[in-house]
């Protein structure tokens, strides 16, 4: 993922990246998915601007995580546009630091890594659903909803301590 600042010539140089299960475990160690079956990739166009570099690629593929109801596969489908311009160490704007789509340049690469970490992570979705009707895990008997309804009760019976408090009526007001 990384590229020469000197193979870059007048006509820019083609981006194309695929994003492996491999390279999104090891930057991505907390999140729980990978690329699905139909891949992930990062395709575009470094061009030189200036002493400057411009990346404008699109992310796009699926990711597969854990549907959070029902806890089967879930696919997410990710088109994301990326425009990331590189700049020369020597820069020394405090508005560079403030600005996400600057990034200093660090020796003579590119290294478009960091950028597409930072859209995957913010493409996953905190809660991420199957479908947008999933209807998740039975309560009482943990059965997926979704492939058998079940008989249970809605609610399970208290435990505990507590659960002589379930039994008490209260009076209601006429």
């Amino acid at each position: 993922m990384r590229f020469k600042i000197n193979e870059i010539g007048p006509e820019g140089l083609p981006v194309n990246v695929s994003v492996t299960a491999d390279w999104v475990a090891a930057a991505c160690p907390d999140l729980e998915a990978r690329p699905g079956p139909s891949g992930l990739g990062l395709r575009g166009r470094l061009e030189k601007t200036g002493d400057d570099y411009l990346l404008r690629a699109n992310l796009r593929g699926e990711m597969e995580t854990t549907c959070a109801r029902c806890l089967e596969p879930a696919r997410l489908a990710l088109d994301l546009p990326l425009a990331v311009t590189f700049v020369s160490e020597d820069a020394d704007d405090a508005e560079d630091d403030e600005d996400p789509d600057l990034v200093k340049l660090e020796g003579g690469e590119i290294d478009v890594g960091d950028q597409i970490r930072d859209e995957i992570l913010l493409a996953i979705p905190i809660n991420p659903l199957c479908q947008e009707a999933c209807l998740g895990l039975c309560l009482v008997c943990g059965g997926n909803r979704n492939l058998v309804a079940c008989g249970c009760k809605t609610e399970p019976a208290p435990t505990g301590r507590l659960a002589a408090l379930a039994k008490i009526k209260l009076p209601t007001q006429q």
